[in-house]
């Protein structure tokens, strides 16, 4: 796996691997950037058309379009730019791994999970980004995308709060895969 930049707090790098059916979601947040530069919506035909093995076409479109409104709101709310792997690769930053653990949360904003995947995304207004994020994860609901929220042992695990524990979640057809060992 390859090491991504980590937590501020946490002193050890930690790499995820996405779900193949996560990868064209994550894409329209990493297209983003270089939407901005050069604004050619036909850089989101590669996430579209991946979504559409996964999912119905029109679906995928909805996806497409869910997740390019609720980029731009967070690009707007945060004072930062996200931390992002290159278009298409498996492997996630911890700023993508808290984005789509948001998204799925959007289900139950008010869970804790929700809030410290905000939290660590610098998110002022959760309530806003939880309507756009529940759009957004309605339209994935259709399709065959696997999009489970890790509970919040799991995700502090991930994001190195807490004590030092190994924690496997099993791979499923219906979900994302995660296996991380935090030290």
């Amino acid at each position: 796996m390859v090491d991504v930049l980590s937590y501020p707090s946490a002193t050890n790098p930690v790499a995820i691997l996405l779900h193949p059916s996560t990868v064209p979601v994550i894409d329209v947040f990493r297209s983003l950037n270089r939407l901005e530069d050069q604004y050619d919506l036909a850089m989101l035909d590669g996430p579209e058309q991946a979504l559409a093995t996964y999912t119905q076409p029109e679906t995928a479109k909805g996806i497409v379009s869910d997740a390019l409104l609720l980029a731009f709101a967070l690009t707007r709310q945060r004072g930062r730019p996200f931390v992002h792997r290159p278009v298409g690769s498996r492997y996630g930053s911890l700023d993508e791994y808290c984005l789509l653990t948001l998204i799925g949360a959007s289900r139950d904003h008010a869970s804790g999970v929700a809030l410290e995947a905000a939290r660590y995304l610098e998110i002022v207004s959760l309530d806003f980004m939880s309507a756009l994020a529940g759009d957004l994860v309605r339209q994935i609901d259709l399709g065959a995308v696997a999009f489970e929220v890790p509970s919040l042992p799991e995700f502090r695990a991930i994001m190195g709060f807490g004590a030092a524990e190994e924690v496997l979640v099993e791979a499923a057809l219906t979900r994302a895969e995660f296996n991380f060992r935090h030290q």
